[in-house]
Formats: structure tokens, C-alpha cells, sequence
């Protein structure tokens, strides 16, 4: 439950200098008071004077303290009225996000209902991504030609510091350069107000604000809010990073259980299957016919494929590069590939400037290991070779080629079950924003090549790289 209770307005200058002045003002009439008493007890040729005198300074005091309990009267009463005022934005716009189904949505959503709430010019929101990046992710009032676009900032020293007070930002050389680059008029940049995000010691990001007319009376209730509002947006945001890594390791979980599952059952009762039949062809050999013990041999042989089906698919469902990456998790693979068929695998690399998350090399991975798959299965190769390569611009290129049989390229016509592996990798491959090229013919080898560009100023979603810099 979010508190919703602000404090009252303290340390505020105009209201001290007030005070001030009706205590000084009130001193003079008390004091003027005390001599109109000393006075009226010690004349006796002007005491009809003497009177009125102390009568008038009675009711000036009388009057100066109604006027003070009525001032006060109204002031308390604007601070009800901007503090109900605040409390119902505060309200309207943490039902708002909280209601959001994921963060993307939950981002637009505050944009658009803070700018409704305080008729703001334009909001927009910036996140802290991998490698010390910040990162615009969402806003409202701004050109769609300009935000559709990815637009990012390197974060240094000097912004990191700005924005790890958990105070308003009001001018700030350092935090305009986001009203830049998202081609503002930053000659009107005191009407903008940037609010830090912080998590625990974490900085998440900051939200940009440009409003031409605090909707408030005073200036200390619009700070106040913009900080609670910050507070707010900065839990909702770690609660939906929690929930998305959460539902991963669910996914995760359950992979991994039905991983061990497979493995405990029918990958034991394939092993068993294996080993009788491969005793009973042996009890055979001496005395039974050529058609048996080539059955026999065939089954023993289907039985190995399955089997070894069995294992890649356990294999699957695990998750090899998580915590070793991209290029370890594929020379295991060849290592493995290379006990297992015999066959001679060349590795070249040259994927320094890549700069991947993890889901995107999940999906590299898999095509790779679909395709080694299919030469150890088919291709009768001698010679493979897996090459990865990628540019400082983000061009990535990966090839797997091989001097085996080769086959008929598969038509788009062909029934979808047919070349299924090859389906799911021309799959993978759009989802990286990329294509599969598939190049064979037969006796002539096969050549498979994947090509995606991807650098931080690619169209990935950004809320893919959330991080967050230590204070």
C-alpha cells in the first residue's frame, strides 16, 4: 500500500519572513499598549486622550489577530486544497501503472496520465540499459518521427552524480542533453523538471517533464509530487523487472524438470532397450539367418538414433549459455559434435564487437546447434566449417557450411512438417530481425548463413537490457 499522506510545507521562506513580520508588528502594538497603560494610570490633565489612545491600540491588537487567524484560516485551507489536489494525481496515476499488464505498457501509461494530470507540454521516460547506457523507452507529446527512432546517452560521472540525489532536477547542463537529443527547445529548458529514478542504491533511470504553468500554488507541493510520483514509478518498475526475471526462471524451472524427467524415464528405458537388443544380436550371430540379423541390426540402429534424438533434445531443454555465453557454449557444443560423429569442425571468430543479450544469442545458438544436427544426421561430411563474425556497425554474420551429400533446397510449397528444424530456424532468424540463407545442392555440400544487424541503436526493445548503476 502506497502512502499517499504528504507533509506539511516546511522551511519555506515567504511563510518564515511572514511570521516574522506579524511578530514584529504585534510587538510594536503590545508595546504600545504597555506605555498607553503606564500612561493612562500616572495623567490626570489628558486622560480622555489617554483613553481613546488605549482604546484604539485594544481593538488594533483586536483586529490584527482576527486578520492573523483569518489569514491563517485561508492559507490552511489552500494547503488542503493543494495537498487533496496532489494526493488525487498521486492516486490516479498509481491505479493507472499498477494496472498495466507488462512494463512497456505500464511506461506508456504513465506518460500519458501525467501529462493529462498536469497538462504538461510533453513527458518522456529514460532507463538505465547494459553497459552504461541511458536509453529513451517511452513518452508522450513528442514527434513520433524523432521517438521512432532510438535515441541513448552514455552515461558519465557528471550525470551519474546529478542523478543519484533523490531531489528534483530544475537546471542541470548535464541532464539537458536528453531534451537535445530529443530535438527540444532547450532555450525553454527551465520549464522542464527531471525526476530521478532510484531503486534501493540503484539509479534506474529519470523521467523528463516540460510544463509551461505549475498547477500548483506552491512550488514546494509540485516538487513534493514529482517525488512521490518518481518513488512510485521506481517500485513499479523494479516489481516488473522482478516478476518478467521470475517468470524466466519459472520457464527456466520447468525446462530444466522436464529435461530431468526425459532423462530419468525414457531416456533409461531407451538405454536398457539398447543394451537386450544389442546382447540378443549378439546371442544370434552364430545361428540365425542374414534377413534376421540385419533386422535386428536395424533396429539396433534406430534405437541408436533415438536414443541420441533423446539426448540433444534434453540438451534442448536445458540452457547452455547462461552463465558462459555465446562462443563457449558453442565450442562445447563442438566438442561434443566432434566425439560423438568423427567429424572434422573448423571454428573462426570474430564477434569482439558484438554486444548480444542473452536472448538473442539463445536463438544463435539453437540455429547452430539445429544445423550441426542435421550434418551429423545426413550430410555424410568430412569438413565443417562455423564461422562468426561482426562488425563495429552491429552487422553480424554467422555460417556453418559442410562438404557433405547436400540436398534439394526445400520449396515454400512443401508441406510444413517436412523440413521442420529448417521451419523453426528461419524462425529464429526473423525474430532476430534477420534472415537464414540456405544454399545446397547435391553432392555439392550445404552452406547455411545467418545475417542480423544489431547494435544499441538497433530497434530492440530496450527493456530487454534494463540494468542500473550502483550509487
Amino acid at each position: 500500500m502506497y502512502s499517499l499522506i504528504f507533509r506539511p510545507e516546511k522551511n519555506n521562506n515567504d511563510h518564515s519572513n511572514r511570521v516574522t513580520n506579524c511578530i514584529y508588528v504585534l510587538f510594536i502594538l503590545l508595546t504600545g499598549l504597555g506605555i498607553s497603560s503606564y500612561w493612562l494610570l500616572h495623567t490626570e490633565t489628558s486622560k480622555t486622550l489617554a483613553i481613546t489612545v488605549h482604546s484604539l491600540l485594544l481593538i488594533s491588537i483586536f483586529i490584527f489577530i482576527i486578520l492573523i487567524a483569518f489569514k491563517n484560516k485561508r492559507r490552511q485551507t489552500s494547503q488542503n486544497i493543494q495537498i487533496d489536489k496532489a494526493q488525487n494525481i498521486l492516486y490516479d496515476i498509481t491505479t493507472t501503472i499498477n494496472s498495466a499488464y507488462d512494463l512497456k505498457e505500464l511506461l506508456e501509461r504513465f506518460c500519458t496520465e501525467l501529462s493529462q494530470s498536469l497538462t504538461a507540454r510533453n513527458v518522456s521516460i529514460w532507463l538505465i540499459t547494459e553497459h552504461d547506457w541511458l536509453e529513451y523507452i517511452a513518452s508522450t507529446g513528442i514527434d513520433p518521427e524523432v521517438t521512432n527512432q532510438p535515441k541513448r546517452i552514455k552515461l558519465t560521472n557528471e550525470l551519474i552524480n546529478s542523478l543519484s540525489a533523490n531531489r528534483i532536477i530544475h537546471v542541470n547542463e548535464h541532464v539537458t542533453r536528453l531534451a537535445e537529443i530529443l530535438q527540444c527547445d532547450v532555450t525553454e529548458e527551465t520549464k522542464s523538471y527531471y525526476i530521478p529514478l532510484h531503486s534501493e542504491h540503484n539509479i534506474l533511470g529519470v523521467v523528463r517533464i516540460k510544463i509551461d504553468n505549475i498547477p500548483f500554488d506552491s512550488a514546494h507541493h509540485f516538487r513534493e509530487l514529482l517525488i512521490r510520483l518518481g518513488n512510485q514509478l521506481s517500485i513499479a518498475i523494479e516489481k516488473a523487472r522482478v516478476d518478467q526475471e521470475t517468470r524466466r526462471m519459472i520457464i527456466m524451472e520447468e525446462r530444466s524438470l522436464i529435461a530431468n524427467e526425459l532423462h530419468d524415464s525414457l531416456a533409461q528405458t531407451l538405454a536398457s532397450l539398447r543394451f537386450q537388443v544389442r546382447v540378443l544380436d549378439e546371442t544370434l550371430q552364430p545361428t540365425s539367418e542374414f534377413q534376421s540379423i540385419r533386422g535386428i541390426e536395424q533396429v539396433e540402429n534406430s534405437l541408436d538414433e533415438a536414443y541420441t534424438d533423446l539426448r540433444e533434445l534434453i540438451a534442448h531443454c536445458r540452457t547452455p549459455i547462461k552463465n558462459q555465453g555465446l562462443i563457449p557454449a558453442v565450442e562445447k557444443l563442438i566438442s561434443r559434435f566432434r566425439k560423438e560423429s568423427g567429424i572434422h569442425v573448423l571454428l573462426q571468430t570474430d564477434w569482439q564487437n558484438s554486444d548480444l543479450p542473452p536472448n538473442m544469442e539463445m536463438h544463435i545458438f539453437r540455429i547452430v546447434q539445429e544445423a550441426m544436427n542435421n550434418i551429423r544426421k545426413h550430410s555424410g561430411a568430412n569438413n565443417v566449417r562455423i564461422m562468426f563474425r561482426c562488425d563495429e556497425q552491429g552487422n553480424h554474420n554467422v555460417l556453418v557450411e559442410n562438404d557433405g551429400l547436400g540436398f534439394e533446397t526445400p520449396n515454400s510449397s512443401d508441406h510444413p512438417g517436412k523440413h521442420l528444424g529448417l521451419t523453426i530456424m528461419r524462425e529464429r532468424a526473423i525474430h532476430l530481425g534477420g534472415e537464414l540463407r540456405i544454399e545446397s545442392e547435391p553432392d555439392e555440400g550445404t552452406r547455411i548463413e545467418l545475417l542480423f544487424t544489431y547494435n544499441n541503436e538497433s530497434e530492440h526493445d530496450p527493456l530487454q537490457r534494463l540494468s542500473g548503476i550502483s550509487k
